[in-house]
């Protein structure tokens, strides 16, 4: 023997893959090994034993004996110096075999067949597959572990001297392919089983020749051969070669007479059968046949019972032949031949079950049944233990369906007499009347009398309603077919209870269903009306309502609804707000985008109906110039537009001059002034306003400070921006506006709900008072069920009845020009000390909320909020929290890196921060390395706040440094197309309203939005929450907003809980 050649790779870790030609007996052998050390891993071999050898064949050892004396002799360095993966190892041997087998293929492509050969004993209980392979020729497959391992490495083999191939699965022919896949799978579980549960290695385990097919892969192995044809061994009928086919055969039954009173009952299995997980399998001479699972299922119980009788023949005694014939041959009669000329079945025909049901009723509540079966002349009740004759053959699984359907409807029975009986239980009576009787008539027959009859379920009620409206009010009358006040008030009560039903006075059952006196139930409910009210079928309510009515009775089913022509009229304008006759003031016609003008036209709409609204436009969309134009065309335009009533507008003290500045900007022609400064300043303003004036603008503080002057004004329009400001109906804010006289109320704002649902109640409170009604009843009908149970109708009915007043668009969907937002999570990781001080304060209020308690919890959320924040001020610095901190902070190196390098690359950068500290400690360190910067909390004084935002436009400051609150709603900031959030706050809007400051119209660049977060940490949970939290009250309006009072103990210990 001769190593012809010898080749070494190194691979990572001191593994090495060698490989040569051996030369025996004048014939060449291709080998590969992989080993370290003086141990090999893995081989193969090229000879046709190569594979099935246990251990390794001559070939290979040679070679590996050849490549160790040549390591001993250049002492072991020769090799070891380059190391290659074993992912790349497996890459390049992968590729380089698809690639060799490909050409191996050019011309043959899927030339290889692949064949089974079956093994059939124990009467079909075992079922063994061998496997051959080749082309012309065919070869036994010696080990299909070797042959499935080939597969898996794409390995070449030799099989016969004229015969070997790179092993892909591409090399078989096309209906070779899916038995190939079968085989190797089996043998991968195969060698996966035997390595876990068997303490011998698999290598020493002998060559494993054939597949035993259990039940559970016969299916599989059938359903992959059918059509082909298999050489099958069955016991002593030898060899055949049989073709699969996937179809039923013809089962031979012959009954003959036995006996004197007996019949006989003999079957032709064919030449053996055998049965799969699912499916039964027959064959003859030529075929096997793979039934159905319809028929195996028919077929399986007595061709095994008859498979294991003495020559295949049962015998059955006279008082059994009618329960054979009944219960077996008629079930299998559709798949059979039957021979039994001799036999007349009509004398063993049985009777067939018959039922009657009996239905009375002897007192108001309560409704009787009494079953009763028979089979011809035998009679007897299923509620007694009666027995019948053996000669009566029984439909057993018919009398089962029976007892249970008469156990779904009846609990109990009369304690004398054969009945059953449901007694004032109306709730057991419906159901019956709604489903059980046709579930009883589809049985049998039922008898029901009188009493009964009038128990039964009306059809459903038509509603007319009539709507017209005078005044600002709508007059509605209600005609609800001919019901008394009193069952409609009651009816009406069911409903909003969620009754599935109502039972009249007479007896009869109404079924609270989709009607028409569902959309009335709904109507009391929704606008807080009580059922009394409504069941005396006329009401009065205030224009606002027609949408929500309109709404209502258009959607539901069997409802007339009349609409006098101003009703339509109204309903139709606001519909239409595209097409209305308001047009846009001139001056703005090439100012105002195409969304610009409807919502000006949506704010007129609204305004010429008397009805307030809520401008809940995208942040950056331009609230602020659609208002103006609502202004301009009420001032500026019309011979009396100098008579009117002033206008006032209210907003955050940061944005009284941005205001001033729009209108100079925008309207230049109207006459604003702003009333702001010292108190001695704005008693100034108010001496010397004349009646040239057209719009005031103040911020909510000094409104509440100057009311004495604002209670003898009444107003045109009220306007109050960043509208959020009021979402606690219960500030000095809220009750201020809302004191204020003026015709049309409008609000403006991105955000109309920011942690609660009840602050879109205080916005609509000061719109339309009484809108939403009480808040008491809110919280009842809408907050309450949205938020905690996310109810769906709820929500519906809240849009429905908020929808006309509130216009929304969003960025994406109006400004298609708009460059985009790309926004990216930079972590950082807790190290040193700042780490320890994160994690034992996350130690100790965990530990706190486990032993505490929810009572504990609820009293003491304030403290709670304190601690969380003090890990947040961890996360950011802890020098925040700490005196004399000198640890340094993951997060603060993390952020400068961000900044240095947006500075080095031309950007101009807003960094947001909820904390001020913070912001004064990367104001030192922005110093320190020489970088100019902004800086704007709440501190900043206005005209100091305006002259910043205006410099940073023009000049090269490249950092605004900018508090969440103080700065995160007004500004206009488009020369940054960078924006820094340092961290995360629970309400994801307040951080969306805070980037838009750069994002938003002017903005000519993409905006790159970084959310600084701290891994493993209270940060990265707040995250996760403000996606989990996102309840219903999102699907309204606005972004979603996690707040301490809707989060839980268990979802606090969580946030703690470190990944």
């Amino acid at each position: 023997m001769k190593i012809r050649e010898l080749t070494v790779n190194t691979f990572w870790k001191g593994e090495v893959g060698v490989r040569g030609l051996v030369e025996d007996n004048g014939k060449e052998y291709r080998v590969q090994l992989y080993g370290k050390g003086s141990a090999v891993r893995d081989y193969s071999c090229s000879c046709p034993e190569g594979n099935s050898w246990r251990g390794m064949c001559p070939h290979a050892k040679a070679l590996w004996e050849a490549y160790q004396k040549k390591e001993k002799n250049q002492g072991g360095s020769g090799y070891g110096l380059v190391f290659t993966s074993q992912e790349v190892r497996t890459m390049i041997r992968e590729y380089t075999n698809r690639e060799v087998a490909r050409i191996q293929l050019e011309g043959q492509e899927g030339a290889v067949r692949f064949l089974a050969r079956l093994s059939i004993s124990g009467g079909g209980k075992e079922i063994r597959a061998e496997f051959k392979v080749g082309r012309e020729k065919q070869y036994v497959i010696r080990d299909l572990t070797a042959f499935a391992q080939a597969m898996n490495h794409g390995t070449y083999v030799e099989y016969g001297k004229n015969f070997a191939f790179y092993h892909s699965l591409d090399a078989f022919t096309p209906e070779s392919r899916p038995l190939v896949e079968f085989v190797v799978e089996l043998v991968n579980v195969y060698r996966d089983y035997y390595a876990q549960f068997r303490r011998t290695s698999f290598d020493s385990h002998p060559p494993l020749r054939e597949l035993n097919l259990s039940r559970e892969n016969r299916d599989r192995f059938f359903a992959i051969v059918a059509g082909q044809t298999l050489e099958v061994e069955n016991g002593l009928k030898g060899k055949r070669s049989l073709q699969v086919c996937s179809q039923n055969p013809r089962f031979y039954v012959q009954v003959q007479r036995q006996g004197r009173d007996g019949l006989s009952v003999s079957f032709d299995p064919k030449s053996f059968l055998f049965f799969g997980e699912k499916c039964l399998y027959v064959g003859d001479e030529e075929r096997i046949y793979c039934c159905d699972e319809e028929c195996s299922r028919v077929m399986g119980v007595f061709a095994a019972q008859m498979s294991q009788s003495v020559k295949h023949t049962v015998t059955v005694n006279q008082k059994d032949i009618p329960l054979l014939y009944e219960r077996v041959l008629r079930r299998i009669e559709p798949y059979c031949v039957f021979q039994d000329e001799e036999i007349n079945w009509e004398e063993y025909r049985s009777e067939p079950l018959k039922a009657e049901f009996r239905f009375t009723s002897e007192e108001p509540g309560e409704i009787t049944m009494e079953p009763v079966l028979s089979y011809g002349e035998y009679t007897f009740h299923p509620i007694e233990d009666e027995t019948l004759p053996r000669t009566v053959c029984r439909d057993v699984p018919g009398e089962f369906r029976i007892s249970q359907l008469i156990a779904r409807y009846f609990r109990y029975k009369e304690p004398e007499g054969k009945k059953l009986v449901i007694r004032g239980d109306d709730e057991a009576m419906f159901r019956l009347m709604e489903s059980g009787m046709a579930e009883f008539a589809q049985l049998g027959n039922i008898l029901v009398d009188d009493s009964v009859r009038h128990m039964r379920i009306l059809p459903p009620l038509s509603v007319r309603t009539s709507v017209s409206m005078n005044g600002g009010w709508l007059d509605i009358r209600l005609d609800m077919d001919g019901l008394t006040a009193s069952d409609l008030e009651q009816i009406l009560k069911a409903y909003q209870g969620k009754k599935k039903f109502y039972r009249l006075k007479s007896g009869e059952f109404l079924k609270l269903q989709d009607d028409g006196l569902l959309a009335v139930a709904r109507l009391g409910e929704g606008l807080d009306l009580d059922s009394k009210k409504l069941a005396s079928g006329h009401l009065s309510l205030p224009g606002y309502r027609a949408f929500y009515l309109d709404s209502l009775f258009k959607e539901g089913p069997g409802i007339t609804f009349y609409r006098d022509q101003l009703f339509k009229a109204v309903v139709r304008g606001m519909k239409a707000v595209e097409d209305s006759d308001f047009a846009v003031p001139s001056c703005l016609q090439t100012v105002l985008r195409g969304y610009q003008k409807l919502g000006f036209r949506w704010l007129r709409t609204l305004d010429s109906y008397g009805f307030g609204g809520i401008l809940a436009d995208d942040m950056g969309l331009g609230k602020t110039v659609q208002m103006i134009a609502l202004f301009v065309d009420e001032y500026a335009s019309g011979k009396d537009a100098g008579t009117k009533e002033r206008s006032l507008i209210v907003c955050p003290a940061s944005l009284v001059y941005n205001w001033e500045n729009e209108f100079q900007k925008f309207a230049p022609m109207l006459k604003v002034q702003a009333v702001a400064g010292t108190a001695q300043e704005r008693e100034e303003v108010f001496a010397s306003l004349d009646e040239g004036c057209q719009v005031l603008i103040t911020s909510y503080d000094l409104l509440k400070r100057d009311m004495k002057h604002y209670e003898s004004m009444s107003f045109r329009f009220q306007v109050i921006d960043e509208a959020q400001y009021i979402k606690n109906a219960a500030t000095q804010s809220a009750r201020a506006v809302k004191a204020i006289r003026a015709r049309t109320r409008f609000a403006l704002t991105g955000t109309p709900i920011e942690n609660r649902l009840g602050e879109l109640w205080s916005i609509f409170d000061y719109l339309m008072p009484g809108f939403l009604f009480t808040y008491a009843h809110f919280k009842k009908i809408y907050e309450s069920p949205i938020v905690r149970e996310s109810d769906p109708e709820a929500v519906s009915n809240l849009k429905r009845l908020i929808g006309p007043f509130v216009l929304r668009r969003v960025k994406k969907d109006v400004l298609k020009e708009l460059p985009d937002k790309l926004e990216t999570a930079v972590y950082s990781r807790l190290q040193g000390q700042q780490k320890e001080l994160y994690t034992a304060n996350a130690a100790k209020l965990k530990e706190e909320l486990e032993s505490g308690g929810d009572a504990v919890y609820e009293k003491g959320k304030i403290q709670i909020l304190a601690e969380l924040t003090r890990l947040r001020q961890i996360c950011c610095d802890p020098a925040l929290c700490y005196e004399n901190y000198r640890g340094g902070s993951a997060k603060l190196e993390t952020c400068m890196d961000l900044i240095r390098n947006g500075v080095n690359g031309g950007h101009k950068i807003l960094l947001f921060s909820q904390f001020t500290s913070m912001l004064r400690i990367i104001e030192k360190r922005l110093s320190q390395e020489e970088i100019a910067c902004y800086t704007l909390t709440g501190s900043t004084p206005k005209e100091e706040r305006l002259r910043m935002v205006d410099s940073f436009h023009t000049d090269p400051v490249p950092v605004f440094l900018i508090s969440l609150k103080a700065g995160g709603t007004g500004l206009n900031l488009t020369a940054a197309d960078m924006v820094i959030h340092y961290d995360p706050w629970w309400n994801v809007a307040a951080q969306n309203q805070a980037t838009d400051r750069a994002h938003r119209i002017g903005q000519e660049k993409q905006v790159s939005v970084f959310k600084l977060i701290t891994k493993g940490t209270i940060e990265e949970n707040i995250m996760v929450l403000q996606e989990s939290k996102k309840n219903l009250a999102d699907q309204i309006i606005a972004e979603g907003a996690v707040s301490l009072s809707s989060l839980t103990r268990e979802d606090l210990v969580k946030m703690l809980t470190p990944e």
